[in-house]
């Protein structure tokens, strides 16, 4: 007579967006502990952080680095790296300085994160249904999206009001810029597409194991394509946050950004290798890079 043993189902892992076992499992623990030591050293040195004035004006440096970096955590979640992150935000950011003041603010907005979509869509298809490495479509649309932005707007320029600032870069309250509270938005829902939907979740199976999810019937290249997309998305809304802090357009403001994300990933813990990845930790990390 032979006996089966059934092994009882493992509980359920919290998912909740600030669980320590969560972080721990996410790799996001060297990132808190760094912007945990570099705030202390950093408050030492410069009191003046907390400052209203310095408080926004550093917001207003963090908030797109931040919100450029989940963008690239997402890439790297699916197992690749995004090299045209820079020049899709330069690309987003002078149509919307150019067209703020030609169309109502509502199209110019849209034309802008449609700028950043389409950017994400098409290095997604490339990706996902030709097969060919992230990286090196990346590389070569970078420099397509570059000389597009160059095209459009050869120098930094457009015309922006004073709205545009104060809706995106302004104060709720003293110690509130509505920065970090744009910040926190994309954060929340970028969590929660990734975490509480379904294709959002096959997006870090396809970074562990992309044989293993489609072998579970699930689309992996339509996963793939889903993380590109969202990734532009959200690049596209840094950069017209960019747009809004800076009150101008400029066709190589995204250039610093490559680099920068990557670096920001790599110290929030997530895996190169794809299928592990912190917003979290993304955002302290991010924080922390940027105030060095």
């Amino acid at each position: 007579m032979t006996t089966t043993t059934v092994l009882a189902p493992e509980g359920r892992p919290r998912r909740g967006f600030f669980g320590i076992q969560r972080m721990r499992r996410e790799g996001a623990t060297p990132a808190v502990l760094a912007f945990v030591v570099f705030l202390v050293v950093y408050l030492i040195i410069n009191p003046g952080l907390l400052t209203p004035l310095q408080f926004m004006n550093t917001a207003n440096v963090v908030v797109p680095v931040a919100i450029a970096t989940i963008a690239q955590l997402i890439i790297v979640t699916t197992g690749g790296i995004d090299i045209s992150i820079g020049a899709v935000m330069s690309l987003a950011n002078v149509i919307f300085a150019t067209q703020f003041a030609l169309v109502p603010w509502p199209v110019a907005v849209l034309m802008g994160l449609g700028t950043g979509l389409a950017c994400g869509l098409i290095n997604g298809l490339l990706v996902a249904y030709l097969r060919l490495p992230a990286i090196a479509v990346t590389l070569a649309t970078a420099f397509i999206f570059g000389a597009l932005a160059r095209e459009i707007l050869d120098r930094p320029g457009g015309a922006l009001d004073d709205s545009v600032y104060a809706t995106l870069a302004g104060n709720l309250a003293p110690f509130i810029p509505f920065a970090y509270i744009w910040l926190g938005l994309v954060a929340v829902v970028t969590w929660f597409l990734l975490q509480k939907t379904r294709i959002g979740r096959t997006v870090y199976g396809v970074g562990s194991s992309e044989h293993a999810v489609s072998s579970a019937g699930m689309h992996s290249r339509l996963s793939v394509l889903f993380a590109f997309g969202l990734s532009g998305l959200l690049v596209g809304f840094a950069a017209i946050f960019l747009a809004g802090a800076t009150m101008t357009g400029d066709p190589r403001s995204g250039d610093p950004y490559v680099l920068t994300t990557i670096a920001a990933v790599a110290l929030s813990g997530a895996s190169f290798a794809g299928g592990r990845g912190s917003i979290f930790g993304a955002i302290l990390a991010a924080i922390t890079l940027t105030l060095v």
